[in-house]
């Protein structure tokens, strides 16, 4: 079963317009599928294993805030446009408790706190978009779990199932 840990989104008017103006680029991604990746796992064979792992953690609840854009590698020459997750010491510290729990997992790049919107197969200037956006507050919510999620990738793009939710204090 291929999986990740993420924690979900809404997703808002101006998120929605903003992947909307974003369409014609690449491949977005869509507003139901928004999420927060703390860690992917991949193929997974034991799951329940994995599940009870991850009910020890014990966090705090806590609120993210999207702001600003960027571009992975660069904004210049950019294969990934996302959106800025805060508080980002909050965000690695509750990646890191995920990461010692999976640790038969090794990471596959350190974490970055960020939403992705679309992803292009040939490199591509991101500049524009990310300067215009780049003081732009997107959403604020409060982060009450995160979920171990099943990832089916399908011809029309990746459908998206939680197995369990993780409950924050």
């Amino acid at each position: 079963m291929r999986c990740f840990i993420a924690i979900s989104l809404q997703t808002n008017d101006l998120l929605s317009r903003v992947i909307q103006e974003s369409r014609p680029m690449g491949r977005s991604v869509e507003g139901k599928n928004l999420h927060l990746t703390l860690k992917f796992l991949g193929e997974i064979s034991d799951v329940d294993m994995m599940r009870k792992s991850l009910e020890e953690i014990d966090f705090k609840r806590f609120t993210v805030t999207l702001k600003g854009m960027g571009a992975f590698p660069n904004i210049r020459n950019g294969r990934v446009l996302f959106v800025r997750a805060y508080p980002e010491n909050t965000l690695k510290e509750l990646a890191g408790e995920v990461d010692s729990k999976t640790s038969e997992i090794p990471l596959d790049h350190p974490f970055t706190p960020h939403i992705t919107l679309l992803r292009v197969k040939d490199r591509r200037d991101f500049s524009d978009v990310v300067t215009r956006y780049e003081n732009t507050t997107f959403l604020e919510q409060e982060v009450a779990h995160f979920s171990m999620i099943e990832s089916v990738l399908k011809p029309t793009g990746p459908v998206y199932k939680e197995i369990q939710a993780y409950q924050l204090m």
